[in-house]
């Protein structure tokens, strides 16, 4: 009687159907509410005020704007109008002997649609003012040694300069 039962087929489909059942169970599903954000996701920014050379110095944190949402799978993970946060490199005054000044920026991070902090990569911004350096040495030669005192001109990032950093890393991000 047991070995009419073993070899029954419905206890083969059965056993069948519990196999399946359980190499199904056995993979973890992803949280509905979770989205992966992949490293290299361009992220859209802009300066959100004007930056000057001669007003800026070095370690001082600077804020750029995200200017549209960033979707992934149509749920939006870095919302437009998000803060992203910039720090000053270098920055250098204009000089004397018609020297422009410069600043560089690099891009840092974005707040995430859920409050996280997104690391970014490969955004920095470089400006550099007008050289006038040979134009003070001709006229300081040629017309008058005061000339030599010339100055060239301050670095300038427009409010609204675009930028485009990407994602360093892959991140989860709840939505």
């Amino acid at each position: 009687m047991i070995k009419k039962i073993q070899q029954s087929i419905y206890v083969k489909h059965t056993a069948l159907l519990l196999v399946v059942c359980i190499f199904c169970m056995s993979f973890r599903m992803r949280g509905t509410g979770e989205i992966m954000l992949n490293a290299g996701t361009n992220i859209p920014l802009e300066t959100v005020s004007t930056i000057q050379s001669d007003l800026v110095s070095v370690g001082q944190t600077i804020d750029f704007r995200v200017r549209y949402d960033v979707k992934v799978d149509g749920k939006v993970v870095i919302a437009a109008g998000s803060t992203a946060k910039g720090q000053v490199l270098r920055a250098q005054k204009a000089k004397g002997l018609g020297k422009e000044g410069f600043v560089e920026i690099q891009i840092k991070s974005v707040t995430a649609a859920d409050g996280q902090e997104v690391f970014l990569t490969g955004g920095n911004v470089y400006q550099e003012g007008d050289d006038k350096q040979t134009l003070s040495i001709v006229l300081g030669v040629l017309v008058c040694i005061l000339f030599l005192t010339m100055k060239g001109k301050n670095a300038q990032v427009p409010a609204g300069f675009q930028v485009t950093p990407s994602v360093a890393t892959n991140m989860s991000i709840k939505v």
